[in-house]
């Protein structure tokens, strides 16, 4: 190894002298000035301790500014290594800093917790895990309202939360507001019709209707606004292939929706049909919403 490769280059020693010459001068500067408003004394006045504070807090300013000077430079020339290498790292690991910008946002938020019922993004599924990075869904169906796993796991970037509205039915607990239509051809005894149905949701509410009610009222409270519900509605309408179309919407406990809907919608059905047999021309059919 040849001494030439501990040479010192001659302008950091130009300003590691430089930087020795200002800290003795002002140092020294310093105590003559202080020297001078205090000639011999061992006790100061307040006037006296002030002024002794505005000279020291003068010169260690001046010292500040001068030793920055000296090295601006080279400082300058540090910071904008370190910008280049801190862009360089955010451009590398956005997605990442994405994700867990995304979980401090979940968890400041209170967005959602294991268990919950959460549709972002038009994806609807039960939390089963999250992490720093992720979020694990089991997906529920179409059919049925979305009431049924498809037994596909989900598993989601925490970065989509930062871009997409998060809805949770937690509030719900374990119920759902589940609608429902079924189609018939026409009938003459329409309103009729409608009036029993009504009748018979009532009837098939009455077996949960303390609970419902008691959730509904809880909820009112804790949004602070008056929801529809909990008693049935259903409401009469025509579809595209001039069909009647009875909409049925329950506030009922999710395991109990697809049993509701499938005894309602037989129970109609039975109640056309007996109505129908004066006509043994016309038909009844039904169709379940996908």
């Amino acid at each position: 190894m040849n001494i030439a490769d501990f040479a010192i280059d001659p302008q950091m020693l130009m300003r590691f002298a430089l930087t020795l010459f200002v800290i003795v001068a002002v140092t020294v500067a310093r105590r003559i000035v202080v020297h001078r408003l205090t000639p011999g004394e061992t006790v100061l006045t307040p006037q006296k301790r002030r002024q002794i504070f505005y000279v020291r807090t003068g010169f260690n300013t001046m010292l500040a500014l001068g030793v920055l000077m000296i090295w601006l430079g080279l400082l300058q020339n540090l910071l904008l290594s370190l910008t280049a290498v801190t862009v360089a790292l955010v451009v590398a690991t956005k997605e990442l800093l994405m994700c867990i910008s995304g979980f401090a946002l979940r968890t400041g938020a209170n967005s959602f917790s294991v268990g919950d019922w959460i549709r972002v993004d038009g994806i609807r599924g039960e939390v089963t895990d999250f992490n720093l990075l992720s979020t694990s869904m089991l997906e529920l169906g179409a059919s049925n309202g979305g009431l049924n796993y498809t037994g596909h796991r989900i598993v989601l970037p925490n970065s989509i939360f930062l871009t997409r509205p998060v809805r949770n039915e937690r509030v719900l607990r374990h119920f759902v507001l589940h609608s429902f239509d079924i189609v018939v051809d026409p009938v003459p005894e329409a309103a009729g019709a409608l009036d029993w149905l009504n009748r018979y949701c009532q009837a098939r509410f009455a077996g949960f209707e303390g609970e419902a009610r008691r959730l509904s009222a809880s909820i009112d409270r804790k949004l602070g606004v008056d929801l529809p519900g909990p008693e049935p509605v259903v409401s009469l309408h025509t579809n595209d292939s001039a069909k009647l179309a009875f909409r049925v919407t329950l506030f009922c406990p999710h395991v109990r929706a697809e049993d509701l809907q499938r005894d309602i919608t037989c129970a109609l059905l039975d109640r056309l049909n007996a109505l129908a047999d004066k006509d043994p021309v016309r038909t009844v059919a039904v169709r379940h919403p996908a």
